[in-house]
């Protein structure tokens, strides 16, 4: 084992603070495809939808004492009620009589608003062409016309009830008139009389309103200023760019609340520290996840070493979940490891093996120094990319390293014979089938990203406490998942991406890819989809 190196400053291991913004940014990708949805939807919509087109008119009104008939009435308050009986109902029903239409579809087409900077209303109609809307313009400003001088204390309405009122009681007088002349000289009626006076003074009353009448009336039909003509205002909907920002800005916000959620219903780890301080384990390296940059394997060996113990053989690299532990990683520090410890023998317990992929494109093992058992059919025996190590890989069963005591044969048959083990555990979020693999270990170094629920890894230093002991250090591995699942073995980058100051032996390069000299007939094999070989343990005949 490569001598240990403490590292000189303990990192932080403070839950690191939810932000919305690193939240929603590691999934920006399915924000972008709801942004795009949402704003094709709404361009398909408003595609869909009839134009419309809007004609207005303007109607200005002599707020003059005169017109208003008294100084103490508010001018805009007048406004306002000139306003509202424009578009009152029997403003709407004598509209829908001239226009031929129904009410409703007047009422729904027709706006009148009162303007707040002069004495003036505007009428807004909307209709499928803009000759209907500017004709139900005109409509409305001939209709309240109309109304204006039909209706109200001091219209011509008023005077004709007047003069009818006057004619009648005049018909009366006369008849009252003509019973006291048809009675006798000396006959006195007290009660025709006094019937004849009361019609004299309501007809005197009246010959003196029906004149004023007549001025007010005048005056409230001169109340309107001026009505302008309707114009056309072109087609107001549907508004193609508008609808398309709104559906955008909806998809925009439905995909954050979603993803909101989401996120407070199973927290997952926005960085290493989350992770660290949920294990209760230091944070000695950061996997970048910018595009561009390869694996920075030495700093990934170094970290790795200076957390173990000399002592340590047998390592198990432990996931947080299925895929946090990516092939290319695995296969990039073994090779490293190799070159400075010689003989590694990787033992895959994992669910999903997809470590054989990038150790088939390594050169095959030429060293006789190998173990017996590394040439036999149950191994797959590489040589790492500077030819100064060697590469062992062992496929065992998940469900044999899950029984207790069930990778004790191997370890005891093949530990010895090399110089470290790398046991690649299942993850953690499989427990119990995690336990039993990884506590056979000497120590556990634990891969985590992005996606690894931190509710599932705070309960393991409470509820497996065996397990947590032997946790030395956590990886965060900061690329997406799909680049994680590339099996290439990736080169070794110069970045050196550690957390904190970590010093140890470092590894001398990572794996490169396979020569012609890979075989072909495993590559085959594996393509062909058939079981492999190394998918059970056997137990080998000698030792080295």
């Amino acid at each position: 084992m490569t001598p240990v190196v403490q590292p000189s400053a303990e990192l932080p291991r403070g839950t690191a603070g939810v932000s919305l913004v690193r939240i929603l940014g590691r999934r920006w990708l399915a924000i972008v495809i709801a942004v795009v949805i949402g704003a094709a939807l709404a361009l398909i919509l408003a595609k869909r939808q009839a134009p419309v087109f809007q004609a207005t008119g303007r109607v200005f009104l002599n707020t003059s004492n005169a017109a208003l008939g008294a100084g103490s009435v508010d001018a805009t308050r007048a406004v306002q009620t000139q306003a509202q009986f424009a578009d009152s109902t029997a403003a709407l029903d004598l509209i829908a009589e001239q226009l031929k239409v129904p009410r409703l579809y007047v009422a729904k087409r027709l706006k009148v608003t009162p303007s707040g900077e002069g004495y003036f209303f505007t009428i807004v109609g909307r209709d499928s062409t803009a000759e209907r809307a500017t004709q139900l313009v005109q409509s409305t400003e001939t209709a309240y016309q109309q109304l204006l001088s039909q209706y109200g204390n001091d219209s011509s309405g008023t005077v004709q009830r007047l003069t009818s009122l006057r004619d009648e009681i005049y018909k009366n007088l006369q008849k009252l008139q003509a019973q006291q002349a048809a009675l006798p000289r000396n006959a006195d009626d007290q009660i025709l009389a006094s019937q004849i006076s009361n019609l004299n003074s309501q007809l005197a009353d009246l010959n003196r309103r029906i004149p004023e009448a007549q001025v007010n009336a005048a005056l409230t039909a001169g109340s309107v200023t001026l009505a302008e003509p309707a114009r056309a205002d072109g087609q107001v909907a549907p508004h193609l760019f508008r609808n398309t920002l709104v559906g955008a800005l909806v998809g925009l916000f439905l995909a954050a609340a979603v993803v909101w959620c989401a996120y407070l219903r199973r927290p997952t780890a926005l960085d290493g520290r989350g992770a660290a301080a949920a294990l209760d384990a230091p944070l000695i390296a950061a996997v970048s996840g910018k595009r561009g940059g390869g694996l920075p394997t030495d700093a990934l060996v170094s970290a790795m070493s200076a957390v173990l113990s000399p002592a340590v053989t047998v390592v198990a690299l432990a996931p947080a979940t299925r895929g946090d532990l990516s092939a290319d990683l695995v296969a990039a520090v073994s090779a490293s490891w190799s070159d400075d410890q010689g003989v590694v023998l990787i033992i895959d317990a994992s669910a999903e093996s997809e470590v054989r992929a990038p150790l088939e494109r390594l050169p095959r093992a030429v060293s006789g120094e190998l173990p017996r058992w590394a040439h036999e059919p149950t191994c797959l025996a590489r040589s790492s990319g500077t030819g100064r190590g060697h590469l062992l890989y062992n496929r065992v069963a998940p469900a044999r390293a899950a029984r207790p005591g069930g990778l004790a044969p191997i370890l005891a048959d093949r530990a010895p014979a090399v110089d470290l083990v790398i046991l690649l555990a299942p993850a953690l979020d499989e427990l119990p089938m995690t336990a039993v693999p990884a506590t056979q270990a000497d120590a556990i170094i634990v891969f985590v990203s992005g996606d690894s629920p931190l509710k599932e890894l705070s309960r393991i230093p409470r509820h497996w406490p065996a397990l947590a002991e032997r946790i030395v250090g956590v990886v965060f591995d900061g690329r997406s998942a799909v680049r994680r699942s590339a099996h290439d073995v990736a080169p070794v980058s110069a970045t050196d991406d550690l957390v904190g100051p970590v010093m140890g032996a470092s590894g001398r390069a990572a794996a490169a890819p396979g020569t012609s000299s890979s075989p072909s007939r495993d590559t085959g094999r594996r393509r062909s989809g058939n079981k492999e070989v190394t998918d059970r343990y056997l137990r080998p005949m000698g030792k080295r």
